[in-house]
Formats: structure tokens, sequence, C-alpha cells
């Protein structure tokens, strides 16, 4: 068995709150989700020198980003977006766990989608 490998990067989990689930329901009030509809979550991974004491500081560089693929899961249209995005509001919809230990149990290499 091939041994498994530490990647040199952190993760993070965003897994969406009830603004979220408010802000989806009022684009689409003839399908609405709670937390229950969600089975899986999106992470991202980040330098292995993040912060991650200081969320904040870890996501500078991504919390954009990621707020607008998260939004684009249940809208394609950027009109049906909050009109602004702010951290305030990022933190409003998400929250997020971090882990700085990230292994490959899998025995294929990595590829990249483009």
């Amino acid at each position: 068995m091939k041994e498994p490998i530490t990647i040199n990067r952190n993760a993070v989990l965003i897994i969406p709150k009830q603004g979220y689930y408010d802000w989806a329901n009022a684009v689409f009030p003839e399908d609405p989700i709670d937390e229950e509809d969600f089975t899986e979550f999106n992470t991202y991974l980040i330098s292995e020198n993040s912060s991650l004491e200081d969320s904040k500081e870890a996501l500078d560089n991504f919390w954009e980003f990621i707020f607008e693929n998260e939004l684009f899961e249940i809208s394609t249209e950027d009109e049906d977006w909050p009109e602004e995005l702010t951290w305030e509001l990022f933190t409003q919809f998400f929250k997020f766990h971090f882990s700085s230990i990230v292994v490959d149990l899998d025995i294929n290499p990595f590829y990249v989608e483009s």
C-alpha cells in the first residue's frame, strides 16, 4: 500500500448558515431549502502559512471568491446576489472550519480541472 501524503495546504470547509438559506429562499421561494437539504459542503485549500487563529486574515485574499462561488451554486445570475458582498455578510451567510493537516489517501495522482 502506498503511504498517504500530507499536502502543503490548509483547508477551510464552508458551511451555510441561516442567512444563506434566507437569501436562497428569497431568490427561489417556490423551491425552499434549509440545512437538511445540504449533505456536503465545499472545501477550499489555502496556504499552509495561513493564520488559522484569525479567520478574516486567513481568508483575506479568498473570501470574495468563496462567497461568489457559494452564491453561484444557488443562482448563476449575479443580479440575484446581495447588492454588496462584505466580510460581515459573508460571516452571516457561512461558518467555516479550518484544518491545518490535509492528507491525500487516494493512490491516484492529482489532476487540475480547467
